[in-house]
């Protein structure tokens, strides 16, 4: 029954039966399958298809996931680790669409002479050569129909462990809505500081300690600053994007600390899911304290490719972005620095004019209105001088917010603020 929406007649759909295969002459019998192609079900799998693993000694991964979609589909998104497989490219499936309006048959026909034609490609393709009997491919399309299957009949019939994702891309896109909704349950701890405190090395420290975190800056494909944008690869698509968190998502305890990097809404051109930046903003934080020459050290080592002379023009490019922010004269200052080769003195003066301005105006607008009971307030400060200062520090952080989320189990900041006691306080 499908209702017609709010008020509507109530509809009865009857089921179409299913179709008859006649044999070409009477007293002919269905020939069983050779191959075998397993559906690969997120909702009874209870995950999302990845890539195995070097160290995978579960098998619990695919060796190879492989998108059959056109390269325009993929581009815009896919399953993370999946490999562009097009049976139909952009053109091809344009044209075959089209045609299946008006007649179905010829457009199948057509379809099939150009999916042969690519799957011969993809078989000689070093991506497949070098497979191993078994090896074990995942097969994706949009929804898991005649392009999938097609690709994944020759697979099984070479040999291979085939799988076709149930339900295809489609499936994939709501098990990702799905753990983008489970973003608002996790309980976030957010690593806050100016730039250039080692927010994301003290991330990967904590993680060392056996904390969970989610790094939101690697997820973007982007540093979050003026600088922040890679030199030789373009950020991800939203939907890529959000994929990427929600993978990060899945993987999480509920139960336990969930340590981010406190960002703006947006990460260079992505925007934060709304699941994500609602809750972030409400959760307590752990305040890095850094010197100024620490900081200077840390920039110099996130974007040591700037002082490269290959690299000038764009990070001059980069520079002469600042404009409207500190004017003409800090402008040209800058890039006579950088020309100079200059670079303690640069980036000391990048964070007194515009750095530690664009972070205190970042961190005002990002204040909860109306909060409750201290909610997004600092509870921890921790004083780092050096590399070495990581390690003993982020062990500290995650002993304190194990405890602090069990005695704050809505995570509402009443607790005193504390400060690291080890080798940086």
């Amino acid at each position: 029954k499908d209702s017609g929406g709010q008020g509507g007649d109530v509809k009865t759909r009857r089921s179409s039966p299913k179709k008859k295969y006649e044999p070409p002459f009477p007293g002919m019998n269905l020939s069983p399958a050779r191959e075998s192609i397993w559906l690969y079900d997120m909702e009874k799998m209870g995950k999302v298809p990845k890539l195995a693993a070097k160290d995978d000694m579960e098998g619990i991964g695919w060796d190879l996931i492989l998108d059959a979609r056109s390269p325009a589909e993929y581009k815009d998104d896919h399953v993370p680790g999946a490999i562009s497989t097009p049976v139909l490219d952009n053109s091809e499936r344009a044209v075959v669409g089209t045609k299946y309006k008006t007649d179905r048959f010829t457009a199948r026909r057509i379809g099939a002479a150009l999916i042969s034609e690519s799957i011969a490609k993809i078989l000689r393709s070093p991506v497949i050569s070098q497979l191993k009997s078994n090896s074990r491919v995942l097969v994706i399309c949009w929804r898991g129909g005649e392009r999938s299957h097609s690709l994944a009949t020759i697979l099984a019939r070479v040999g291979f462990k085939v799988g076709v994702l149930k339900g295809g891309y489609q499936a994939y896109r709501r098990r990702v809505r799905v753990y983008l909704e489970k973003m608002k349950s996790l309980k976030y701890i957010v690593i806050s500081g100016p730039t250039g405190s080692g927010k994301t090395n003290f991330l990967k420290a904590i993680e060392r300690q056996g904390g969970q975190m989610i790094d939101i800056e690697a997820c973007a494909g982007h540093k979050g600053s003026i600088l922040g944008d890679s030199l030789t690869t373009p950020q991800p698509t939203q939907k890529i994007f959000e994929g990427l968190l929600a993978a990060k998502a899945e993987e999480m305890d509920i139960k336990r600390p969930v340590f981010i990097e406190d960002e703006g809404s947006r990460v260079g051109i992505r925007h934060l899911p709304i699941e994500l930046w609602n809750t972030k903003k409400l959760a307590p934080r752990c305040r890095l304290i850094v010197p100024v020459d620490f900081r200077v050290r840390c920039i110099r080592d996130d974007y040591k490719y700037f002082e490269q002379k290959e690299h000038m023009d764009a990070l001059c490019t980069r520079l002469k972005g600042l404009h409207r922010r500190v004017g003409k004269e800090c402008v040209d200052r800058y890039l006579e620095l950088a020309k100079e080769g200059s670079w303690d003195e640069l980036v000391a003066l990048l964070l007194e004019t515009h750095y530690d301005k664009a972070y205190a105006k970042s961190a005002e607008r990002a204040k909860p209105k109306n909060a409750k009971n201290g909610e997004g307030e600092t509870v921890y400060k921790v004083s780092l001088k050096s590399e070495k200062d990581y390690d003993p520090e982020a062990s500290m952080v995650v002993q304190y917010f194990q405890k602090f989320i069990h005695n704050n189990p809505n995570l509402a900041a009443t607790a005193a603020i504390g400060e690291s006691s080890g080798s940086g306080a």
